[in-house]
């Protein structure tokens, strides 16, 4: 199971009323602004959608591999082809078998980039493209760990997903 939903917009979207909501029930007398604020991002994340998707049209189809599998909902709204992650979760490096067997996934597959993540060694996605003509892309920040936090950390994340694919995928 992918906990990363945070990655499909519309996802946000939902969630943002929902926190206005809440907050509302909490705090009546600030009820509106609340909810003029979750209006307000709500736009926002629909404008992002479609710089987001302007991003990635140059990727076109291209298959890509990510260090794990955090990507399912954001391949899926933005129609990205994750080919396979190296690791099945961020909780545990994948071993010997795990690299032969994504290895073995790839070989043919179409696979162009493969990308690292923040906060996880570089190495296994190293492993996983030796020998092979995957380029490696920048590393990804599926939760945004890595980004100033306030407003504009969604935006950014999204963004910088997006722009990392596709420089990765364009380079060739």
């Amino acid at each position: 199971m992918d906990p990363h939903a945070w990655l499909d917009p519309h996802n946000a979207e939902v969630w943002l009323a929902a926190i206005a909501e809440t907050l509302a029930g909490i705090d009546p007398a600030n009820a509106a602004t609340y909810r003029a604020n979750a209006t307000a991002a709500q736009a926002m994340i629909e404008t992002l959608e479609d710089e987001v998707s302007a991003i990635l049209a140059p990727v076109g189809d291209a298959g890509l591999v990510v260090y794990h599998d955090a990507y399912g909902y954001f391949a899926s709204h933005f129609g990205v082809n994750v080919l396979g992650s190296v690791a099945l979760g961020d909780a545990a490096a994948p071993g010997a078998a795990r690299l032969r067997e994504i290895r073995a996934t790839l070989d043919g597959a179409g696979a162009v980039c493969a990308f690292p993540e923040v906060n996880h060694a570089d190495a296994f996605i190293a492993l996983a493209a030796e020998g092979s003509a995957l380029r490696i892309g920048a590393p990804l920040d599926p939760e945004g760990s890595a980004l100033e936090p306030g407003a504009g950390l969604y935006p950014a994340l999204l963004r910088g997903l997006a722009q990392s694919i596709a420089d990765c995928v364009t380079a060739g």
